[in-house]
């Protein structure tokens, strides 16, 4: 497994260390830690943040250390294009001062869409994983969502709530335009992929009806969920309405999670 670490000096980005022990990877897993530097200055602070994550990661991964110079959204793109990565993370975020400050906006979003791979930004580390939120889509990339993602947190002790919300006015066809699962079916397929997958632990659903983003958020809070796990929002061969629409949704659900957010 490759994973890309990206570090701005930012507090954030160091911890992002820390989040990636809890998924107890396996130990042949290569992690590059990445510090962007966007001038002299910034040099040094940059040097100490991979250090420290070196240190905090510990000998568990294969670690390679290394710079860019530019923009970093740019630079992370770039490095992301000549590797082959299965996970990109970033730090930052809600409420905490890193690469993807909360004033920037759509900027995760916009990092996630071009991207086009799995993505994790990382705020509020929790000690260890007990509550992780994952949520379905009435189409098929759900089962990758099931599988890739109960397969990397299949390690932890996490319980794991599982989401489906009906939105309002839904239509009666998916996006390839087959028809819809019932609900109780897709969320006990999707249980079976989860456990398929390695999830031990308690698997926990629910179904909604709503705006998906508020009730998203909703049961992110109630159940004290460290992390949420969704699905791609880019597809290939999605028309143009439907990508803005599910683009707007993720972007959303970037901006205004007080967890860290893994978007399969």
């Amino acid at each position: 497994m490759e994973i890309l670490i990206c570090t701005d000096g930012s507090n954030t980005s160091i911890q992002s260390a820390e989040l990636v022990s809890k998924f107890k990877f396996p130990a042949a897993t290569h992690v590059v830690v990445l510090g962007v530097s966007e001038g002299k200055g910034d040099i040094e602070k940059l040097t100490t943040s991979i250090d420290l994550i070196d240190q905090r990661l510990g000998t568990s991964y294969l670690l390679e250390k290394k710079m860019r110079h530019g923009d970093p959204i740019e630079e992370i793109l770039a490095e992301a294009l000549e590797s082959t990565y299965d996970l990109v993370i970033v730090g930052g975020g809600r409420n905490q001062i890193g690469l993807l400050d909360p004033q920037v906006g759509s900027t995760t979003g916009k990092l996630a869409r071009k991207l086009h791979t799995h993505f994790l930004v990382v705020r509020n580390i929790p000690t260890k994983f007990t509550n992780v939120l994952f949520c379905t889509g009435a189409d098929t990339p759900s089962s990758e969502t099931m599988n890739l993602g109960g397969g990397w947190l299949s390690r932890s002790d996490a319980r794991i709530g599982l989401l489906h919300v009906i939105p309002t006015r839904q239509k009666a066809t998916t996006a390839s335009g087959a028809e819809q699962l019932p609900h109780d079916f897709l969320i006990e397929r999707c249980t079976q992929q989860l456990r398929a997958a390695g999830i031990k632990n308690e698997i926990v659903p629910q179904i909604r009806q709503g705006l998906v983003v508020e009730e998203v958020l909703k049961v992110l809070a109630e159940g004290d969920y460290e992390l949420l796990v969704v699905g791609s929002h880019y597809q290939p061969g999605q028309d143009r309405w439907l990508g803005t629409l599910l683009d707007d949704i993720t972007d959303q659900l970037l901006n205004r999670s007080t967890c860290s957010v893994l978007i399969i």
